[in-house]
């Protein structure tokens, strides 16, 4: 999924890192956060998708969970970040399938303003 949108160079080193086990441990659980509220924060993306995104964001929760074991008091507040934060803030939310996501345990969501790309 990230060769579609990850310039070779920035592919290269997410691959280097996932063969060197670097993705066994979560990713997303110790990354300092550039935004929080009770249960989400906002991270960089340490492996941004480079060729469309001019800022590459994650909002991950804060307890190590799949999407599955989100509670509902968690759900309700990612949608209040959504509406009064993320909509202000990016141009889009993007989530992997199941089948895409390189980190599946640990619910996140991507956030993404776009480059200007001229034609």
């Amino acid at each position: 999924m990230g060769k579609i949108f990850r310039t070779k160079e920035t592919e290269a080193l997410y691959t280097k890192e996932k063969n060197n086990g670097g993705l066994k441990e979560c990713p997303l659980c110790n990354e300092p956060s550039i935004k929080e509220w009770n249960h989400w924060k906002i991270i960089k993306n340490k492996f941004p998708y480079d060729l469309i995104a001019k800022d590459h964001d994650m909002l991950v929760s804060k307890r190590h969970v799949g999407e599955e074991d989100l509670t509902q008091e968690e759900f309700e507040e990612m949608l209040l970040i959504k509406k009064e934060y993320i909509h202000s803030n990016y141009g889009y939310m993007f989530e992997p399938m199941m089948r895409n996501k390189s980190i599946p345990d640990h619910f996140h969501t991507h956030l993404i303003n776009e480059k200007e790309i001229l034609v």
